[in-house]
């Protein structure tokens, strides 16, 4: 085996729309958001080890909610028969933000792992080793986060049918915004499934799911003002799913007023992000230099030309 220095990367992601409604088979639209990204340094280390500005020490002594690393760690290390490893992660993905932090991190890590064991990787195996840790961040997981922060194009994505890249190229901006505070993912999904069961949640899951397919096609088009008005509706069926937020609400309000075209949370909910879109670079730039201002300094922008 060799001692080498070993580097992985990934990316954060936006899912533009299909949120919850992934789950349950229906189909979503994710993409690569290149401004922020992870990087892992493995490097060889007396004990399993993780440097990083969310945990530093042992990894065997890491809290509870890394338990998604401790496993991969260990799942790698067996399969690569790796000795014990110092993990540095730099990470530039807001944790809680829906933008897939925990996948990004995973994916790196596995990226990272493979590369300082000088085993080739293929997409599927990195897809399945970070599905395997998302499913402990996540309890139920659609796969679009594990798919989306190791690839750089946006995927037509449904659950356990093969991805479909989209070449999300469209005369446009996307403002994404951190409200400040933490999504959680986890009770929101829970949240949606306690609605499913009491059928209380499939109509606004099948037009979630209707939206996505619309999507695409807006994209293909390359219609903004479509795809603006589809991202508009999705958010008006997640609030009544209950997995919006009142700061989110008021975010995607004020966007709107500013010119944004369409606006919507991102990821699970309860929090987390907002994202707008803009056909005018002088408005998103107004979105953000306003939202860094008044909510969090976590505002970023994307040409998708």
């Amino acid at each position: 085996m060799s001692f080498h220095q070993g580097v992985g990367r990934a990316h954060a992601k936006i899912i533009l729309i299909g949120e919850h409604a992934v789950v349950y088979g229906h189909p979503g639209i994710a993409l690569p958001f290149f401004p922020l990204g992870v990087v892992a340094t493995i490097t060889e280390s007396n004990h399993d080890e993780m440097i990083s500005d969310f945990y530093q020490g042992p990894l065997i002594k890491a809290p509870t909610h890394l338990l998604f690393l401790q496993t991969l760690v260990q799942t790698l290390r067996s399969t690569l028969n790796l000795n014990p490893i110092s993990i540095h992660i730099k990470n530039q993905i807001p944790p809680a933000g829906g933008m897939g932090s925990s996948a990004a991190i995973s994916s790196a890590i596995v990226a990272a792992c493979y590369d300082y064991a000088k085993q080739p990787l293929d997409d599927q195996k990195r897809f399945d080793l970070t599905q395997l840790a998302e499913k402990i961040v996540h309890g139920s997981a659609s796969g679009i986060d594990a798919l989306t922060t190791s690839h750089d194009h946006a995927w037509y994505f449904i659950k356990n049918k093969p991805p479909v890249i989209v070449d999300l190229k469209v005369p446009g901006f996307l403002v994404v915004a951190n409200s400040g505070i933490r999504g959680q993912t986890k009770d929101a999904v829970s949240q949606v499934a306690q609605l499913f069961t009491k059928n209380l949640a499939q109509a606004h899951l099948e037009s979630i799911g209707l939206m996505g397919l619309l999507m695409k096609e807006a994209i293909e088009r390359k219609e903004i003002d479509d795809m603006a008005r589809l991202m508009n509706q999705a958010q008006f069926h997640l609030h009544a799913l209950g997995v919006s937020h009142p700061v989110l609400d008021q975010m995607v309000n004020e966007a709107l007023s500013m010119g944004a075209l369409g606006a919507k949370l991102t990821g699970g909910g309860l929090g987390g992000c907002m994202i707008a879109l803009t056909d005018q670079l002088a408005s998103a730039q107004k979105i953000q230099q306003f939202f860094s201002k008044t909510y969090s300094p976590n505002v970023w922008m994307m040409d998708l030309t």
